[in-house]
Order: C-alpha cells, then structure tokens, then sequence
C-alpha cells in the first residue's frame, strides 16, 4: 500500500487539463471557472492523479474549489495536504462554499463559516443560484466558509 511520503504534490500543467476536467464532471463537482493553471495535483510515482484542488478566482474574491481525493485515498490526510498546498501561495481571505455537513472538515483547515450576506458579491450571486439548487435536487444545505490565514492549515 502507497504511503502519503510517496505522493507528490504539484502545480497542473496543461497535460493535465482533460484529466481535471473529467475528473470534475465525473465526481459532480462544480465545473465553473476550470482553469487547469490554478489547479495542485496530488500524485503517485506512477503518475496517477490520486487528487486535486484549486483556488478559483472571481470578480472580487478567490475561492477554494474543486477538491477531489480518489476514492481508495481518502482519509489519509491528502485532501488535507492539497489544502494546504493551494494555501500556501494565498493572501487571506480566502472563502469557499460546501454542503453543511462538510463544515467541521474545512474549520482543520482554518476555515470559518460566515454569514452568505458576508461574503463577496461574486460569491454571494453564486451561492444563491447553487444553493439553491443544492436545496431542490440533493436536498443539501450550502455555506460559505471563509479563511484568514489560521497558523493550523
């Protein structure tokens, strides 16, 4: 079994753009603003992508989005370690939307939830088109989480 010492997190290059394309479209994560450039890849030495994430970029504020672990590596620390990894090149704020369930997650990471009419217009106008779908079809609630640099990322 491959330990998380062996995996390598890297920026995307454009070899991978269809890889995080489908992966996304596959794993039914929000496919707005995918721009492979923004993306951090988790990988074995294989090359296979085991996971990714990245930091979108709206009108007024960035988002943490598109975080994505291979089923048969979750919870070993990787979704923790992409995380960190997109952090890392950050200036706070940083925010991100998630289903309510997936709060106590993203607050390891530094995150605090706030209030949606808190967030930065861009975030807002998406939240409330998203959410309210989130409601209708999956019947899930979705908040905003924000990030202002916490030392424990």
């Amino acid at each position: 079994m491959m330990q998380t010492d062996e995996i390598i997190i890297r920026p995307a290059t454009e070899a991978d753009a269809e890889v995080i394309k489908q992966t996304i479209k596959s794993a039914g994560l929000d496919r707005t603003g995918l721009d492979w450039r923004r993306f951090k890849l988790a990988v074995a030495p294989d090359g296979d992508v085991l996971g990714m994430c990245q930091v979108r970029r709206y009108w007024d504020t960035r988002e943490l989005g598109s975080l994505w672990v291979r089923k048969d590596f979750r919870k070993r620390g990787l979704g923790g370690m992409l995380i960190r990894a997109c952090l890392a090149e950050e200036s706070p704020p940083v925010h991100l939307e998630c289903v309510e369930a997936r709060q106590p997650y993203y607050e390891q990471h530094g995150f605090v939830r706030i209030p949606v009419l808190q967030a930065p217009r861009g975030l807002r106008l998406k939240s409330a088109i998203g959410g309210t779908l989130a409601r209708v079809f999956v019947r899930q609630r979705i908040i905003v989480m924000r990030w202002e640099g916490a030392e424990d990322t």
